[in-house]
């Protein structure tokens, strides 16, 4: 009689185990149901400038441009110019083109930027991805700087983790984040045709951010908790810091 009541007390706790695990893997797998709202194409052409040129040529290249194309231009969600901070990169810079999907409009610009002679001063490789993205925050209610201060990072989902997963702990940063009242935007660039690997690109309009963030979040309990749980959906292989200027 003992024996059988073991081997049924160790059949219910084996249920109950099965049970356990069948419940993660059905939330798992109900995470990935939950996918992203997309609502611009991003895409980025990388350059160097010769060595011959300066950064005075770019920009009055690039106010030319403005002058005779703006009208063409506007069809555009944003067109942004970024600059490495880093010392040894003070010769490379970054079009940033935020499109509604228009694939028409993005080959339109590149032929813009080669008639108008960009080659003449610079080396650019002109990537027509079309990658998906949406900014899952904004509080930048308005910019009285020249420039805002952006970080992109390059990021890839750990084995079994997704969107769905990882948007439990973005909603965590977004409330924890938002109690600080500091202007400050994050948008989500999907660049994988598998849905593995993202951008993660953070929008500063304060030279301080860092201190602040600093002082008032990053030695916080909740901050680590969070980040602990951003490390466990995914990793963050490199990031890059610049300075953004808007042309359109």
């Amino acid at each position: 009689m003992r024996l059988i009541l073991k081997n049924i007390y160790f059949l219910s706790l084996f249920l109950f185990l099965v049970s356990c695990n069948n419940k993660e893997d059905d939330s798992i797998s109900l995470n990935s149901l939950i996918v992203p709202e997309y609502t611009y194409t991003q895409d980025f052409f990388y350059c160097d400038l010769d060595e011959s040129s300066s950064l005075i040529n770019l920009e009055s290249f690039l106010s030319s441009l403005v002058a005779k194309y703006q009208k063409e231009l506007s069809i555009f969600n944003n067109i942004d110019i970024l600059f490495p901070e880093a010392q040894q990169e003070v010769s490379r810079f970054v079009f940033s083109i935020r499109s509604s999907n228009n694939l028409d409009a993005l080959n339109r610009f590149i032929e813009i930027l080669k008639t108008e002679g960009l080659s003449s001063i610079s080396t650019c490789i002109f990537s027509t991805d079309q990658s998906s993205g949406l900014d899952m925050n904004n509080s930048i209610k308005s910019n009285t700087s020249d420039f805002i201060n952006v970080e992109i990072l390059r990021c890839k989902y750990n084995a079994d983790y997704n969107y769905g997963t990882f948007r439990i702990a973005t909603d965590r940063f977004i409330s924890s984040v938002g109690r600080l009242k500091m202007p400050y935007s994050f948008s989500y660039i999907n660049s994988s045709q598998a849905d593995t690997d993202f951008l993660w690109i953070n929008s500063f309009p304060i030279n301080d951010y860092k201190e602040f963030l600093e002082k008032n979040w990053i030695k916080d309990e909740e901050s680590k908790a969070i980040k602990d749980e951003f490390n466990e959906n995914a990793t963050c292989l490199d990031s890059k810091k610049y300075k953004s200027y808007s042309l359109i």
